[in-house]
């Protein structure tokens, strides 16, 4: 259960001590009565709604002292889009780095004559290439399936 004080953004817990109209405090919050919030301003709200994130947003109406699930503007959901593609090329130089390290390592050990790397040089390239082709190979962030690691 959720409780806005005074119409304000809901919170989880109930404080500690309240005030009351006639000046007593109580401070057990446990044994707070229905009429005892209601008198400092205190109503029970609703648990959330569930809603999409992808389309949607969830605001907090202090007038009415309910939620609102209102639907983003193109803007907004452009915005997330690119965010998320954001976040997943990040993580997919990350990946760039570790495969570039082995692909230097192989070609560190070829030029010195030595092999003590069991990587196939032919399967790092093509993750290589797999990771940098994400971008162009899915239109949805949230699509993106990584390629395995050799």
């Amino acid at each position: 259960m959720m409780y806005s004080i005074n119409g304000e953004y809901p919170i989880e817990n109930l404080p500690q001590r309240i005030r009351l109209s006639d000046g007593s405090t109580r401070t057990d919050n446990s044994t707070f009565t229905a009429d005892e919030l209601s008198n400092v301003g205190i109503t029970t709200v609703s648990d959330p709604p569930s809603y999409n994130s992808d389309t949607h947003k969830l605001t907090w109406n202090n007038s009415n002292v309910e939620w609102e699930v209102i639907a983003l503007t193109q803007e907004e959901i452009n915005d997330l889009v690119n965010l998320a593609w954001k976040g997943i090329r990040d993580e997919r130089d990350s990946y760039l780095k570790e495969v570039d390290v082995r692909i230097l390592r192989y070609q560190s050990e070829v030029r010195l004559g030595i092999t003590t790397t069991t990587d196939n040089i032919s399967d790092l390239d093509n993750y290589a290439q797999a990771l940098r082709d994400i971008p162009s190979t899915y239109s949805n962030p949230n699509d993106v399936i990584w390629p395995s690691v050799p």
